[in-house]
């Protein structure tokens, strides 16, 4: 015979001891279900009665084991289950025979006997395990606990009290925990703090206690009464958590939730609070207030010339230096970026507002030094008052922001007053803006294209691929109405994308269709310019469209390029690794340095419209012509003329060596099916519009 006694957990049953049963069949039966038929210890251990199966072949809860019984070799098994002190079934006591048998009278009650017994270890283990449970509970727990007799007398601590406090155990045993007191709650807060306790068995609240070294720190305490079995009270335990870091952290998050990283103003959340309380007190005291919003001036060229870091630099010198000129009651704050908000109290007339604000623009007038050197900063400036222009927080800054923008569009580093004329303009401005994000998202732009013509040969080199906007309402919309917006708001980014993959399909289309067609030319932007990603951009679009790079030209104006002087060959030089073309845009409108435009790796240059305008009568426009020309010349570059308009315009500027022009004598910019038609009817080579006009009779 043999027995095994089964631990009952969590509804089925595991081995806890069978030395002589086998451990295949040990591992069969471990965590078996504890159930009515599954043999005789799960049906005891499911019923809470004694199973008696003396013949475990005949008996219905052993049928579905008996391949694994036939292995071990026994025929009976008696099992009784054991209880813990409630009746809760802790596990079964189970006899094995290797005969059929049942159990005689006596041998009932030495197996009860045995399986009381196991119910005594099974829960004196569970006790032990609570214990070791509990105690490395009061031992590691991260939170201070003291406990006390009911005289308040500290009878046990653990590690985090000692950490927490900075007294040791010996210290604190013994002794009243108001040995731990700050002084800075009173007599009544403990009284209130007793009774509640004494009343409900619980208190829990913040307290400020002092450690050993003086240190005052805020403490979440938490008190309960401990009781015995009867309810009577016999201890108190406390839990204490240091709140120290989590007040610190919560100061930090304040400040970086009200506050400026960089320049340690207050942001924009915390400008709108402090203006609308300014408003509230403004209106309650009959006082005006003035909002001046400031924009740097070409700050992003400044940052994209140097590098982020002097950038920052130089806004935290901008920040230091204009609070040095402020008053201490002045409100200034930065809201993005570039864009600062100064709001000024006790205002006492609209012209006070015009005077800080010079006063601001004068102490801009001395240089920065960044990074070793000297930067000239200006800002343009938008005031908006209270309550002249609206009684609104947030309006006050929206009509700061409108005027400061017509400050930046009429004169840089000068300030405007907020007027509802503004106001209407900025609106239709928003509107043309939501129109133009729904024109990219359905792609309502098409291209036309206008041709270059070589001028001695009169043949068609290429053409330039110029934006349309085809409005379903309004028809065709000129670039001039919507490209500077794009530009200001980014969406040429996309718009700029899109013009590229479309002018490159079409340069593709027309090659395979047999126009020879040199090179089309794209302009670039100025946002364009400054990505990064740009090189990458064009060569998986010429990859993806199947164009060869030396097909593509991107026309770059000249003042663009001027604005990031050394920082431009770089741009160009990674621009022209891709086997394109580049033409400097209306040459002669930038002031280009001789030094710059050698360093260049360009491919022609691009005679601005205005030269051309009145040749050959204007001696001065013909000078700079020529010396265009000739420059272009010694520096190897092609020159393009646009804007050619006559028949004398087109002879004078082959005689002086162009290489070649564009403008409405040749042809005006065509969609792309009467592009096609012309380049077709012409066969590659244009007649000019005087003879075109004697052909066809018009």
């Amino acid at each position: 015979s043999s027995a095994a006694s089964d631990v009952y957990k969590r509804q089925r049953l595991y081995t806890a001891a069978a030395p002589s049963l086998p451990d295949f069949y040990n591992a069969a039966v471990d965590g078996l279900e504890a159930k009515e038929g599954i043999g005789s210890c799960g049906t005891a251990a499911a019923t809470g009665q004694p199973v008696i199966a003396e013949d475990v072949f005949c008996h219905p809860y052993w049928t579905p084991y008996l391949n694994i019984v036939r292995r071990v070799g026994f025929r009976a098994c008696w099992s009784l289950p054991f209880k813990n002190r409630h009746g809760d079934v802790l596990g079964t006591f189970a006899i094995y025979y290797d005969r059929v048998r049942r159990p005689k009278r006596e041998e009932m009650e030495l197996i009860q006997e045995f399986a009381h017994l196991a119910a005594l270890a099974v829960e004196q283990t569970a006790a032990d395990l609570r214990l070791r449970q509990a105690k490395a509970v009061f031992d590691y727990a991260s939170e201070g606990i003291l406990v006390t007799d009911l005289k308040a007398k500290i009878v046990a601590v653990n590690r985090a009290f000692c950490e927490i406090t900075g007294y040791t155990e010996a210290e604190a045993l013994g002794k009243n925990p108001r040995f731990l007191q700050s002084g800075h709650h009173d007599r009544a807060f403990y009284l209130n703090m007793w009774r509640r306790l004494l009343a409900t068995g619980y208190w829990q609240g913040e307290v400020w206690n002092r450690r050993k070294n003086g240190e005052i720190y805020p403490q979440l305490l938490t008190i309960s009464t401990v009781r015995d079995t009867s309810g009577q009270p016999t201890h108190y335990v406390a839990l204490m958590n240091d709140l120290s870091q989590i007040k610190q952290s919560q100061e930090r998050l304040d400040h970086l939730i009200h506050y400026d990283l960089l320049t340690g103003l207050p942001n924009r959340l915390l400008l709108q609070l402090g203006l609308r309380q300014m408003l509230e007190r403004a209106q309650r005291h009959n006082r005006r207030v003035a909002a001046l919003l400031l924009d740097l001036d070409r700050f992003n060229l400044i940052n994209d010339s140097l590098n982020h870091n002097a950038g920052d630099e130089l806004l935290t010198a901008f920040t230091t230096r204009l609070k040095q000129h402020l008053r201490g009651e002045d409100f200034f704050g930065r809201l993005a970026g570039d864009e600062f908000l100064l709001v000024v109290d006790e205002l006492p007339h609209s012209e006070a507002a015009g005077r800080i604000a010079e006063h601001v623009l004068a102490a801009l007038k001395p240089p920065f030094t960044v990074a070793g050197q000297e930067i000239h900063l200006s800002a343009s400036i938008g005031i908006s008052l209270y309550p002249d222009d609206s009684t609104s927080d947030a309006e006050l800054i929206q009509h700061a922001e409108t005027a400061m923008r017509q400050a930046k569009q009429e004169e840089r580093g000068s300030y405007r007053f907020y007027t509802p004329t503004l106001s209407d303009r900025a609106r239709r401005r928003l509107t043309l803006e939501a129109r133009l994000r729904q024109a990219i998202k359905r792609q309502h732009f098409v291209l036309h294209y206008q041709p270059i013509i070589e001028l001695h040969s009169l043949r068609i080199l290429g053409c330039e691929a110029l934006l349309r906007w085809q409005d379903p309402e309004q028809g065709l919309i000129a670039p001039d109405r919507f490209i500077p917006l794009a530009e200001e708001t980014g969406l040429i980014l996309p718009l700029g994308e899109w013009v590229l993959a479309a002018a490159c399909q079409a340069a593709r289309t027309w090659r395979e269709s047999g126009y020879a067609l040199e090179v089309m030319a794209v302009n670039l932007s100025a946002r364009q310019f400054q990505q990064l990603t740009l090189p990458e951009i064009i060569a998986s679009t010429l990859a993806q469209i199947g164009l060869p790079p030396s097909c593509l030209k991107l026309e770059i104006t000249e003042s663009m390029v001027m604005e990031y002087g050394e920082q431009a060959i770089d741009r160009l030089l990674r621009l022209k690794s891709l086997g394109i073309k580049l033409s400097l845009d209306d040459f002669g409108t930038g002031y280009s340095s001789l030094a710059y435009l050698k360093s260049f790796p360009l491919d022609e240059f691009k005679i601005d419209r205005s030269f051309v305008r009145d040749l050959p009568h204007n001696s001065s426009d013909v000078k700079i012509i020529s010396t265009i020309i000739h420059m272009g010349q010694t520096l190897g570059l092609g020159v393009v003329a646009e804007g050619v308009e006559t028949a004398v315009q087109h002879v004078f500027l082959s005689h002086l060596g162009c290489n070649a022009g564009q403008g409405y004598f040749y042809s005006p910019p065509l969609p792309e099916d009467e592009f096609c038609r012309f380049f077709s009817q012409s066969a590659g080579r244009i007649h000019p519009a005087s003879e075109r006009r004697e052909q066809t009779g018009k």
